[in-house]
């Protein structure tokens, strides 16, 4: 059994534009294995680059 190499569980970003918010990331949840290949895919404003981000820690949720 392979441990997770990266897990997300629920995870949420929002950005507060003055009294607009925008959700970036809604709930993400994913899991990779060590030695797995993973793949972002999804349409334009989706928040791949979000997600992403959180992952390489430039940004925080």
């Amino acid at each position: 059994m392979q441990k997770d190499f990266v897990k997300f569980e629920n995870v949420y970003k929002r950005y507060k534009m003055g009294e607009v918010t925008i959700t970036a990331a809604d709930g993400v949840s994913f899991s990779i294995d060590e030695g797995e290949f993973a793949v972002v895919v999804g349409l334009s404003g989706a928040g791949k680059t979000t997600v992403l981000n959180i992952l390489g820690g430039i940004d925080s949720c």
